[in-house]
């Protein structure tokens, strides 16, 4: 193992902190010992901070209607090849259910930007999605909304909103996303959920067509920044009906590096296995749990609509991220001497 690699691991274990051009030379250079010895600190670092040990949230896709068209996403306004759904009232209440059913206290609405869905109807959905249960913690991934919109949900009992933005820098987001994007709105709204007082998580995606090392480098002083209570690493996937479709898919092991780096670089901030990871690697949930992740999403989507929303290559879905497979889940995991929460251990301020 390269010592001066080695030194910068060390130094991170401890601080907490390293320059971007260090970062660049972990992720450039590394190989499988540095990869091997920073997972193992970020499983320490894990154990040292986060006392509940794995915890779970249930997922629930919405739509796979989305007003935007961004070019790496299957659900793009644009793609013809998608299959659209929209879930009724009473369908996301039935999810719920058998979420609590098996124990999960945490919930994600999660979808495309679909406009169908008013802020009156994610309000109703969020009042009683509470009323079912009072030991309940709800997080949206609903897109970009108005500050009055986010404080609406707020106020109607939603804990955290997960907002990916992929990178911090404009001119590489200007080439994954059309003009009328913005990047800077996207910040915008990230800063708008931190000031309600969201439990805030966002993300980037690793493996996508024009990154460099130093983008993926570059992305640890913008979240020291936005200091996010969580963060989720999705891995690129070519979607069908996309300009990307044809690109080559990202790569696990620089995915599992990256989750590690984020864990030791910040100890504290909740890390879900990203669906996407348990899609390409069939023991996507160990590996991610052994590069630091703490939370395992268990997809409460009924299947009809689950293979609409994941709207992948067939060959792709590989692993099992269904409620259905929650016990095999459970025994991967202690298989693995890996410790589970209690079903009611609730994502909170760290």
């Amino acid at each position: 193992m390269n010592e001066g690699l080695q030194e910068y691991a060390k130094r991170l274990r401890e601080t907490g902190q390293l320059e971007g051009a260090a970062y660049a030379e972990m992720i450039r250079f590394r190989d499988a010992q540095l990869m091997e010895l920073v997972s193992q600190y970020a499983v320490q670092t894990r154990l040292d901070q986060a006392a509940q040990g794995i915890q779970w949230m249930g997922t629930i896709d919405l739509s796979s209607y989305c007003k935007n068209d961004c070019y790496y996403c299957g659900l793009r306004r644009d793609n013809r090849f998608a299959e659209r759904y929209r879930m009724s009232l009473d369908t996301v209440l039935d999810c719920c259910e058998r979420g609590l059913e098996q124990g999960i206290t945490n919930f994600l609405l999660q979808g495309g930007e679909d406009l169908w869905y008013t802020p009156d109807r994610i309000t109703e959905m969020i009042r009683k999605m509470k009323k079912m249960s009072g030991d309940m913690t709800i997080f949206l991934s609903l897109g970009e909304r108005s500050r009055a919109v986010y404080q609406t949900w707020k106020q109607a009992g939603a804990d955290g909103y997960l907002l990916c933005y992929q990178t911090s820098d404009d001119r590489f987001y200007r080439r994954l996303h059309p003009a009328k994007m913005s990047l800077l709105r996207r910040k915008q709204c990230l800063w708008e959920l931190k000031e309600i007082g969201y439990l805030v998580g966002t993300g980037l995606m690793v493996g996508t067509p024009y990154q460099r090392v130093t983008n993926l480098a570059d992305e640890f002083a913008f979240l020291r920044q936005l200091t996010p209570d969580m963060m989720i690493l999705e891995i690129f996937l070519a979607s069908e009906g996309t300009p990307f479709e044809k690109e080559r898919n990202g790569v696990l092991d620089l995915t599992y590096f990256m989750m590690s780096l984020l864990r030791l670089s910040f100890p504290k901030i909740y890390m879900p296995v990203a669906q996407t990871v348990e899609m390409l690697d069939r023991n996507g949930i160990v590996q991610g749990i052994g590069a630091g992740a703490d939370i395992i999403p268990v997809d409460l989507t009924p299947p009809e609509q689950r293979s609409q929303y994941h709207c992948y290559h067939r060959h792709m879905m590989r692993g099992k991220t269904g409620i259905e497979d929650i016990l095999q889940f459970q025994k991967n995991i202690q298989e693995e001497q890996y410790a589970i929460a209690g079903m009611h251990e609730h994502i909170c301020r760290r």
